[in-house]
């Protein structure tokens, strides 16, 4: 029972995901902005999605507390929520994963930096197109290829944009920002 349950709840995400998708490609989601406080955010998302016993640490440092990005909160917690995932599945255990969020020239900018499996140079900028998986993990980590492309379809409904950086020494970071007239601090 809690096999099936768990898998219901994975086709649910799955199917979830691509209704997300088809509605951002057609343009036809209205995004339903208003202001986020990203540390209460990334703490719902967090608790939202409970780690593995022992499996990785979770580092969050938001620049300033106070920070909140005008976005739609859905949108966005299911761009960090895909972000923290992936981090877990192809992170070494035992390592850090790290979440970040801060302003930076004329943007804020979102990271989630994980170590483990490095992203060939090639294949940085097709994980993000639909179906797409690196060959490399195809058969060692479970996925569709359909998460990384709704997170930049959901980047480009904010004007923003997404982007990963992978190396042994630094980890993997993928990235997300949103134009500075986007954010709004208090």
């Amino acid at each position: 029972v809690t096999l099936i349950d768990g898998e219901a709840v994975r086709l649910n995400k799955l199917c979830t995901q691509l209704l997300k998708a088809a509605k951002l490609e057609a343009k036809q989601t209205g995004l339903q902005t208003a202001d986020v406080r990203v540390v209460d955010l990334v703490h719902e998302v967090l608790a939202g999605h409970p780690a593995d016993a022992g499996r990785n640490s979770i580092r969050v440092v938001v620049e300033d507390s106070s920070l909140t990005v005008r976005a739609d909160r859905e949108l966005l917690a299911m761009i960090l929520t895909q972000y923290i995932d992936n981090a877990r599945k192809y992170s070494t255990v035992g390592t850090p994963i790290e979440i970040d969020a801060r302003t930076g020239h004329n943007e804020v900018m979102f990271s989630v930096r994980n170590f483990g499996s490095v992203i060939k140079i090639e294949d940085r900028e097709r994980i993000f197109e639909r179906f797409y998986r690196s060959s490399e993990f195809k058969d060692a980590v479970a996925g569709t290829g359909i998460g990384l492309s709704v997170v930049k379809k959901a980047a480009e409904a904010h004007h923003g944009h997404v982007w990963v950086i992978s190396d042994n020494q630094e980890g993997t970071t993928f990235y997300l920002s949103l134009p500075m007239e986007a954010r709004r601090t208090h």
